[in-house]
C-alpha cells in the first residue's frame, strides 16, 4: 500500500535532496573563510618590550590558552584576541592551536565555570590589536598585515594560503 499524502511527497523529495546537502555544506562553510583570507598572512606582534624575538605555535597555544601566564622575564602575557566570528581568528586558531572555535568555546566554558580562567580579551580589527599591543606592556596579538610604522616586535609570519 502506497501513500500519497502531500506531505510524504514534499518528505521523499527532501530526503533525496540530502546526498548533495553535504557538498554543498562544505563548499558555503570552507571555501569562504579561506577565499577571504587568500593572500594573506598571519603576524604574531608583540609589544616592542618583550624579552622574545621570535615565538613558536606551541607557546602560542600555551599563552593563548592561558596556559603561560608569564614572559621569560616575569612580566605578565597580556594576549589580545579578534573577536568569535573573524576569518583571521578562526585561521589563528586552526593553524597555531589545531583547535575549532567549538573547541575554544568549549575549554573557555570550563575554565570560566571551574574558576580556572577568563578566555583573553576581545577587539573588533587588526588596528584595535594593533594599538592595544603597541599601549600595553606584556601584550601580544595576531593581524593580517604587519603595521605600518607601529612600534611593535613580530615574533612569528605564517603564510595563510
Amino acid at each position: 500500500m502506497t501513500l500519497h499524502h502531500p506531505r510524504l511527497h514534499r518528505a521523499r523529495q527532501a530526503l533525496r535532496a540530502l546526498p548533495a546537502l553535504p557538498a554543498l555544506l562544505s563548499l558555503l562553510c570552507f571555501s569562504a573563510p579561506q577565499a577571504a583570507l587568500a593572500g594573506n598572512e598571519l603576524i604574531v606582534i608583540a609589544h616592542k618590550d618583550v624579552a622574545l624575538d621570535k615565538i613558536s605555535p606551541e607557546r602560542m597555544t600555551q599563552i593563548y590558552l592561558r596556559q603561560q601566564q608569564n614572559w621569560p622575564d616575569g612580566q605578565a602575557i597580556q594576549p589580545i584576541d579578534l573577536r568569535e566570528g573573524s576569518g583571521l581568528r578562526r585561521a589563528f586558531y586552526d593553524q597555531v592551536t589545531g583547535r575549532s572555535p567549538g573547541q575554544l568555546r568549549a575549554f573557555w566554558a570550563r575554565q570560566s565555570f571551574t574558576g580556572m580562567g577568563l578566555p583573553p580579551r576581545q577587539v573588533d580589527s587588526d588596528e584595535d590589536v594593533t594599538r592595544l599591543v603597541q599601549n600595553t606592556p606584556g601584550a601580544i596579538g595576531y593581524v593580517s598585515r604587519k603595521p605600518s610604522g607601529a612600534n611593535v616586535k613580530v615574533l612569528l609570519t605564517a603564510n595563510l594560503d
